[in-house]
């Protein structure tokens, strides 16, 4: 490992591997995270949540697919560090139809796609609304149960989302 305290690519591509072995198990054909201590855990990239939706959705095979503003792209794309599928989205599009396109992409048209506890509603909502509209049959459940198994640190970072 790195002595700046970054975690080294191949120790994210295994806990990436854990987590789609746990999905697998637990019946869900993708997991979607937003920014925070998933996200992290699995994927190093370390980023704010706003307004604007950033996402990665990971399938039970294949690297993890981002979707992020296209404004943000540049310094993104300095801190991904497994997958390469970068699915930009400009002020007048939806991030959410880029979410569901990842998930038509990689097969996932019916089945079981786990939401990671955190994930805002509006962002679940959009997700749901999308994946409808190009005709998918999804259930949607909660990731905790695969993420746990897979080992998925989901403490907060020191100082941040800390309440008394």
């Amino acid at each position: 490992m790195p002595q700046t305290g970054e975690t080294s690519d191949d120790t994210l591509r295994a806990r990436v591997a854990k987590l789609q072995q746990a999905m697998k198990e637990f019946g869900l054909r993708a997991v979607v995270l937003e920014p925070g201590p998933a996200m992290m855990w699995l994927t190093g990239v370390r980023w704010g949540r706003s307004e604007r939706t950033f996402a990665v959705v990971l399938a039970q095979t294949g690297e993890p697919a981002y979707v992020l503003p296209g404004f943000e792209e540049m310094r993104a794309r300095e801190l991904i560090k497994v997958g390469t599928d970068i699915r930009v989205w400009q002020e007048d599009e939806s991030p959410y139809e880029r979410i569901a396109g990842i998930l038509k992409d990689r097969g996932i048209g019916q089945g079981r796609v786990g939401i990671e506890e955190s994930v805002r509603f509006f962002v679940f909502d959009g997700i749901r609304k999308s994946t409808q509209k190009q005709g998918a049959d999804l259930e949607y459940a909660s990731a905790q149960a695969a993420l746990k198994e897979a080992g998925v640190d989901l403490t907060p970072p020191p100082g941040r989302g800390a309440r008394k």
